[in-house]
């Protein structure tokens, strides 16, 4: 039986803008691909539970075409065989962000390590499943197995309709009306050709945003490339000489940089295995017990202290060589309010366990440099060269998520208030069995 704050009208509560208008985790802490894949399930099954009740859907807009948005696309096709989907993307392609990306790597589960299955190479879910891999190798598998949906639970045009290329696009939430302009794309086998573009203004029984987490703050006269651009901050210089680098911020982001910069043949879905070895799964039994003592928002810097010499002594060691020789890294530290002003203040919940282990590690083997001053000071100081300086500083969700409404105000006190709460965990509460599998089912018109 359901848990009174699992049941669907209460999962769906934790998504809902207004009646009829959802946002769907670009607000909550930790947006992977994983768990915004979760997120969508949840959503989904919640509506579909609602609809039989009640009936609460039909015309349905989903803004944003990431892993996300087909995602939550695909779930409520194969649920409700009425519904139709009006998918909408800025971009030229679907899933644009992961797309040709070949130097990050993307695992379902490690940023949840010490626990338990937090190692299981695949996703294991029931719609748009994958395994660990580049990006662009996820990528790939998503947008094929999205097709595959389309063309099993979607043949008729009317029950999903894909517009990219978008400009001029505004929501007005009050109304659920959505203006744009657009080209309207068809499904051709695993691709989507492009029609002429056309603008248009609908209104939609419901509109959900799955538009992630916005553009990625860019600092003037530094680097704007996305953290999923590609580069080669992994592979040692061709020509030989040693290259200064400075990477700004203390996210997951920044601190898989550093890591990458500071860690020769650093891969982030071997590296557990590399440093605790054979005493990997007693390791993460110890820091589990831990982690559920002192709560995932503890700062661990002064727990990492009092077992150096116990639990991670061999890792330590085990790190020591492996210390990048060709590069020299300044890791710059001031945080959004100029809060930052010790190393240790950065070991709270803003990133995960893992990474917060690693970088205590590389610094207790003296493998980077400290810098708490104004970024073009530090830069200065340090001598970097100003495409060698990396700042991941995330993005202002709140500002991006209000700029897709004519009526930004109407919207901005829940925006404020979802981001506070927390409420959507990224927990399976759908009901297994839930979701038909493409090749179990035949086509629906």
């Amino acid at each position: 039986m359901l848990d009174r704050k699992n049941t669907p009208e209460e999962v769906e509560k934790t998504f809902r803008l207004l009646d009829g208008l959802y946002l769907l985790g670009s607000l909550e802490r930790g947006v992977t691909i994983y768990s915004q894949q979760i997120r969508a399930h949840n959503l989904a099954w919640a509506l579909w539970e609602m609809d039989r009740r009640i009936g609460v859907l039909g015309n349905v807009a989903v803004v944003g075409g990431g892993i996300a948005g087909l995602t939550l696309s695909a779930c409520l096709l194969a649920l409700h065989h009425d519904i139709k989907i009006t998918l909408f993307e800025q971009s030229w392609d679907l899933c644009p962000v992961q797309q040709g990306s070949d130097v990050r790597w993307v695992h379902p589960r490690i940023y949840d390590w010490p626990f338990e299955g937090s190692r299981a190479p695949s996703a294991s879910l029931p719609v748009l499943d994958w395994s660990e891999g580049r990006a662009s190798d996820v990528a790939r598998t998503v947008l094929r197995d999205f097709s595959r949906y389309s063309a099993t639970f979607a043949k008729s045009h009317e029950r999903l309709r894909v517009y990219l290329g978008l400009r001029n696009f505004k929501i007005e939430a009050t109304r659920r009306t959505i203006s744009w302009v657009g080209h309207a794309a068809s499904l051709k086998e695993e691709f989507f050709e492009l029609g002429r573009p056309e603008g248009d203004t609908q209104q939609f029984d419901k509109i959900i945003l799955t538009t992630g987490f916005g553009t990625e703050t860019h600092v003037e006269g530094y680097k704007k490339d996305s953290y999923w651009r590609n580069e080669q901050l992994g592979q040692p210089p061709s020509d030989g000489s040693l290259h200064r680098f400075l990477v700004s911020g203390f996210g997951d982001g920044a601190m898989v940089d550093l890591c990458r910069l500071k860690i020769e043949r650093f891969r982030q879905d071997t590296i557990a295995y590399e440093l605790f070895g054979n005493d990997l799964e007693k390791t993460e039994r110890y820091f589990t017990d831990r982690i559920r003592v002192l709560g995932r928002d503890y700062n661990f810097f002064n727990m990492f202290k009092e077992i150096e010499e116990t639990w991670l002594k061999v890792p330590k060691s085990r790190l020591a060589s492996r210390i990048r020789k060709d590069t020299a890294v300044t890791l710059h530290l001031r945080g959004r309010e100029n809060e930052i002003e010790s190393f240790p203040q950065i070991f709270g919940r803003r990133s995960s366990f893992l990474h917060r282990l690693i970088v205590y590690l590389l610094y207790r083997c003296g493998a980077f440099d400290l810098e708490f001053s104004e970024l073009k000071v530090a830069v200065q100081r340090r001598g970097i060269a100003s495409e060698n300086v990396l700042c991941r500083y995330g993005a202002d969700t709140v500002e991006h998520t209000k700029c897709l409404f004519s009526d930004p105000s109407s919207v901005e006190h829940r925006l404020l208030e979802i981001k506070a709460k927390q409420a959507q965990e990224p927990m399976r509460y759908w009901i297994p069995g839930t979701f038909p599998h493409f090749q179990n089912q035949e086509a629906v018109a």
